[in-house]
């Protein structure tokens, strides 16, 4: 009976309301950090960014891997697209080492849309647990100011020559360049942004507005929007970068903790990092944390083992530090086209942590 009051309670969110709402929507709050221990500690960026890596950001990136080389399904189901994803760090290696501008430009375009991806992620997860299923429309105008509101202002950045990332300005044909590209970004923002108000106010006077998904899309716009206009943009990403770490690692526990409990956990480590309680997030958290660890002294390894055949401290941390983070990327790309078990309701107890 308890099994199936939790997976009732649980059907139109992704756990349960307050779960969803602290670690989902809320973790917004975190967004001001970066700019916090920049700004009045006076941290440098790389301090900031270090500190950010260090707590959130490589764990993030590592617990991916229990859900794609760590889930022997996952490995059998899509042999080919795990393989390609060793060759990730040597292109990258290659990639930012000769051509560092077209790099960054690469990076941030991808990146930008990993985070907003996710949103749209669940957003979709919500959208196929409402009771009344979006129309069309009304998810192009949802997936338009989700992917749109991070460029207006980044724009005028571009454009007055100001955007730069390690100190590197991005790689925009000239033709472009101009008040034109200003106006566009702010047209095509206002556009579905007005568009997907619209039907917020609709869905409530239907009483069919899903409040989860409603406030996660407002929180995204408010805290991306204005983002580009703090004057350091590595530590303003930082801020953006935090607030999606933590999401991803929430989500990435209850996805394990939902295999686990329907008995898909192959591998004898995930079904240890999946356990319910704090207990089991501890594991979950701090196996993240070491490997992120390992990683910077690997990188540091590598580079004094093999200094002498000209492997640089830089081609090591491209090749190994961003190689892993674009696996990363290139996992999720397509872990967020699927219909998992985060999209499902789930049967288990929403009192089950």
């Amino acid at each position: 009976m308890l099994r199936m009051l939790g997976a009732v309670m649980n059907n139109q969110w992704i756990r349960s309301r307050n779960w969803d709402m602290g670690w989902l929507v809320l973790t917004v709050l975190t967004v001001p950090l970066a700019p916090l221990m920049y700004h009045v500690f006076d941290l440098s960026a790389e301090a900031v960014a270090t500190i950010i890596m260090l707590a959130v950001g490589g764990p993030h990136v590592f617990v991916t891997f229990t859900r794609t080389n760590l889930n022997p399904k996952f490995v059998r189901k899509h042999t080919t697209y795990v393989r390609l994803a060793y060759l990730v760090p040597v292109a990258t290696a290659v990639f930012a080492l000769r051509f560092p501008a077209a790099f960054l430009t690469f990076f941030f375009t991808f990146a930008s849309l990993h985070v907003l991806q996710q949103i749209s992620y669940v957003a979709n997860c919500y959208s196929s647990r409402a009771k009344w299923t979006p129309t069309g429309r009304e998810r192009l105008f949802e997936y338009g100011a989700i992917f749109s509101c991070l460029y207006p202002f980044a724009t005028i950045r571009i454009v007055e020559g100001t955007f730069k990332l390690d100190n590197t300005a991005l790689l925009i044909p000239e033709m472009l360049i101009g008040p034109g590209l200003i106006w566009a970004s702010f047209a095509i923002f206002g556009f579905f942004l007005l568009g997907w108000l619209g039907y917020v106010v609709k869905r409530a006077r239907q009483k069919r507005l899903h409040y989860g998904k409603t406030a996660l899309i407002g929180a995204t716009v408010a805290a991306t929007f204005f983002t580009p206009l703090f004057p350091n943009l590595d530590v303003a990403f930082q801020g953006i970068n935090t607030w999606h770490c933590v999401q991803y690692l929430a989500l990435v526990w209850w996805s394990n903790r939902v295999r686990r409990e329907r008995g898909e956990t192959e591998l004898a480590v995930v079904r240890a990092i999946s356990e319910r309680g704090w207990r089991g997030f501890a594991r979950y958290y701090g196996l993240a944390v070491l490997a992120t660890l390992g990683l910077v002294g690997f990188i540091f390894l590598m580079h004094r083992v093999f200094a002498h055949i000209g492997v640089t401290y830089l081609l090591a941390y491209y090749m190994f530090g961003k190689g892993v983070l674009l696996m990363h990327y290139y996992y999720d790309a397509f872990l967020f086209t699927q219909r998992d078990e985060l999209a499902e309701p789930s049967a288990i107890p929403v009192s089950a942590f």
